[in-house]
């Protein structure tokens, strides 16, 4: 059974799949600080785990604001 955090991942693969952003990007598979391998991402000028996103929301252009 899928972790919480793969599930992320597969939802965030999808999304990247489908749509086109430069503030959003995979960085692969590599160690957290605890030596755990975890799946990264840029968001913005953050790196983060797939574990780290809590969820994926959609905004219209006119209302979003910088990531």
């Amino acid at each position: 059974m899928p972790t919480k955090s793969e599930l992320m991942h597969y939802r965030l693969q999808a999304w990247l799949r489908e749509n086109q952003c430069e503030e959003f990007e995979y960085l692969g598979e590599r160690p957290d600080a605890l030596g755990i391998p975890q799946h990264w991402y840029r968001i913005a000028d953050h790196e983060v785990t797939a574990e780290q996103v809590e969820e994926l929301e959609l905004m219209d252009d006119a209302e979003s604001e910088p990531l």
